[in-house]
């Protein structure tokens, strides 16, 4: 997946700024106050632990504010294009991201209304069976009593013409 591509990718550029820049997670924390970004030390800790490459972090939430701060600070100057056009390409991944998490929202609340709509109905349709099982039941009682009488009737209909 092109996402997933394109976190590692970040998440190891992201570990290589931190070393040959000697950077701790405290100073990182410090750089991303500074500039209006959160993540929570035990997130910055995850994030650069030893096979984060593999694991999966939310990119909006965690591993984008990270990329946002160091990459403008210490990002590379040489091929200033190249580093231009991928903060441009990240600035665009997180719109779209973004975006699709709207999305996602929305179809989510559309689905929960669609869920409750469906409950409804079937409990409706549920008390509609009910209803209908006891009407049978009633109908079935009836018919019995009727058979009670007509078996009376026949009885009192076969003394008589003996």
């Amino acid at each position: 997946m092109e996402l997933e591509k394109m976190k590692r990718k970040t998440i190891k550029r992201l570990k290589q700024i931190k070393q040959e820049q000697g950077l701790s997670i405290s100073q990182i924390m410090d750089l991303m106050e500074k500039r209006g970004q959160f993540v929570g030390e035990a997130t910055l800790k995850k994030v650069f632990a030893d096979g984060s490459e593999e694991k999966s972090f939310r990119y909006q939430d965690s591993i984008a504010p990270i990329a946002d701060v160091l990459l403008d600070i210490y990002g590379d100057t040489s091929g200033l294009d190249d580093v231009e056009s991928l903060k441009q390409f990240i600035r665009e991944k997180n719109k779209l991201i973004e975006f699709l998490v709207i999305k996602l929202e929305e179809i989510e609340e559309k689905d929960a209304e669609k869920k409750a709509i469906y409950d409804d109905r079937k409990a409706a349709y549920e008390k509609t069976i009910s209803a209908l099982e006891f009407q049978i039941h009633r109908l079935h009682e009836q018919v019995d009593r009727k058979d009670q009488m007509i078996e009376k009737l026949l009885n009192v209909v076969f003394v008589e013409k003996e």
